[in-house]
């Protein structure tokens, strides 16, 4: 469902997510013998891909495929009906190869700035739902397995009669800024040069701005003062929640928490635009289709 303009990648899927089916047995069996479906194949959280135009494409498949070559012990996922109401469905398989040369298996991560954006939605919700399946096999409540029903988004616990649903963990992301300068920070794991902004995940109890402000804290030593909402992205790695915000802080007396970063430091706002076109030269942002580079862009374009 398309709502307002959102920046950010794994945002504004253009299928309809038709949850009414989902518990209607007999038309998702039909859909499954329709040669309108199209089916959405994983391996091991890799989406099934194309080269096409210079980028890559989803190589989407007939629904016969599930049949022959889908994991048994893996979903079978609806996603939802396309504009012309053609049904969309997702799975895994276990063989790698036994789809030949029609397409390639691909990371998710580094594929993502190659996939027209209207097809990373599409993709990002049912690797999201499949972690969340691989992590949920047994009942939360009495340990029991767990079986899959509602075509891929309910675990049923036929022991206590529970059901589980996929559940997204919420963060909040947030670009710390003081008059005409921002605060970034950096992870002894990343890339040499990359700075990012700071992110943790949001406490039981806790309204968004007070987790802004208390990572802000205990990651850079900065007192937040005014919290701004910027945008959301849900991030299939595994299956959170991205909000995003912009913050100003009280001064400039940072004390970078190094268990949490290896090191904080300030840019200027042309700085930060240097760092979002890839030109600084000592530095740089995340890639597009991260939430922090548009956090980024956003400040240092007013």
């Amino acid at each position: 469902m398309l709502l307002p303009h959102n920046p950010n990648a794994f945002t504004r899927s253009p299928l309809d997510r038709a949850g009414h089916h989902r518990k209607d047995e007999a038309w998702l069996k039909a859909a499954m013998e329709s040669d309108q479906t199209s089916l959405l194949i994983f391996n091991k959280g890799r989406p099934f891909l194309c080269e096409e135009n210079g980028g890559l494409a989803v190589r989407w498949l007939a629904p016969h495929v599930h049949a022959q070559l889908g994991a048994r012990e893996q979903p079978l996922l609806f996603l939802g009906l396309d504009e012309n109401r053609a049904p969309h469905f997702a799975c895994e398989i276990a063989d790698a190869e036994a789809l030949g040369e029609l397409g390639i298996f691909e990371e998710l991560r580094p594929a993502a700035a190659r996939l027209p954006g209207d097809k990373l939605a599409i993709i990002g919700a049912a690797r999201a739902v499949f972690e969340w399946h691989s992590r949920n096999r047994f009942c939360a409540n009495c340990g029991t397995p767990s079986r899959v029903v509602e075509a891929g988004w309910v675990r049923k616990c036929d022991a206590c009669s529970a059901e589980h649903y996929p559940r997204v963990d919420p963060v909040c992301i947030m670009v710390p800024t003081l008059a005409d300068k921002c605060f970034l920070g950096r992870q002894k794991a990343w890339p040499r040069g990359m700075h990012s902004a700071l992110a943790g995940f949001i406490e039981p109890g806790e309204a968004i701005e007070e987790a802004v402000a208390r990572e802000t804290l205990e990651e850079a030593g900065l007192k937040v003062r005014h919290v701004e909402m910027h945008s959301t992205q849900p991030w299939p790695f595994p299956h959170s929640l991205m909000i995003g915000v912009l913050c100003e802080v009280e001064n400039d007396h940072d004390k970078v928490d190094t268990s949490e970063l290896e090191s904080g430091r300030w840019f200027t706002r042309e700085e930060a635009k240097l760092l979002i076109a890839g030109k600084h030269g000592e530095c740089w942002a995340p890639p597009p289709f991260a939430i922090a580079h548009q956090l980024l862009k956003t400040w240092s374009e007013r």
